[in-house]
């Protein structure tokens, strides 16, 4: 497998191939659940949707680097290369965000072209803190052996 040599293999495959869906799945939901009773209403939907796609990136993400029932190629290349292994998770995270954050600006107040802007933004600074904080986590605790 080309995992070894490092060459033409993608953040995308080894996020894949390490990534823990379940505990990932159940750490999302519980977090939008918990969101959502605390933002409770109509108003707290999105943002419960919002907060459940981060946890479950940033869970998945970190979750693949230090469990020990995945692939040990894939953590040894997520360890090798921490922030190429974050920018699977973050554009993830960062996109659902922004698609998110995108039709509620459109369902609320109709801004179709500045709603754009605005899910952008919000998508790129979910994106970049999901990036840096999987990114550190994958170069300080990843295994490189």
């Amino acid at each position: 497998m080309t995992l070894e040599r490092g060459n033409a293999f993608t953040p995308v495959a080894s996020a894949a191939m390490i990534w823990p869906w379940g505990p990932s799945v159940v750490g999302g939901t519980v977090a939008g659940a918990l969101s959502f009773l605390a933002n409770f209403g109509l108003a707290g939907v999105p943002v419960a949707v919002t907060t459940g796609i981060f946890f479950f990136a940033l869970i998945g993400g970190i979750g693949g680097v230090i469990s020990k029932k995945s692939d040990r190629r894939g953590r040894r290349w997520a360890a090798t290369y921490p922030f190429r292994y974050a920018a699977a998770p973050a554009m993830i995270g960062g996109g659902a965000a922004a698609i998110v954050s995108y039709i509620v600006s459109v369902v609320t107040s109709f801004a179709i072209f500045s709603g754009i802007f605005g899910g952008l933004w919000t998508g790129l600074g979910v994106g970049l803190t999901l990036w840096v904080i999987i990114g550190v986590v994958a170069a300080v605790a990843g295994n490189k052996k």
